[in-house]
């Protein structure tokens, strides 16, 4: 996720939609709760995420979703 956010800014793509299955980071992220977490990618993102002058929406997605992508594809 930190490696997209890096293209994504790299690109000049200032309004961004992040899709992950993962909620838990999703909600550490967008509550500012990776301070408390020991893990510095969490940090990391969480950085790139609140500190830029930028858009970035985060949507949670099903599992089943995901797999039904990667059939299509």
């Amino acid at each position: 996720l930190l490696e997209d956010l890096k293209f994504a800014w790299a690109k000049w793509c200032r309004r961004v939609e992040i899709e992950s299955d993962n909620s838990v980071l999703v909600t550490i992220i967008q509550n500012g709760l990776a301070t408390n977490n020991n893990y510095n990618e969490v940090k990391l993102i969480q950085d790139w995420y609140l500190n830029k002058n930028w858009e970035v929406k985060f949507r949670q997605i099903l599992r089943e979703s995901n797999r039904v992508a990667d059939c299509l594809t």
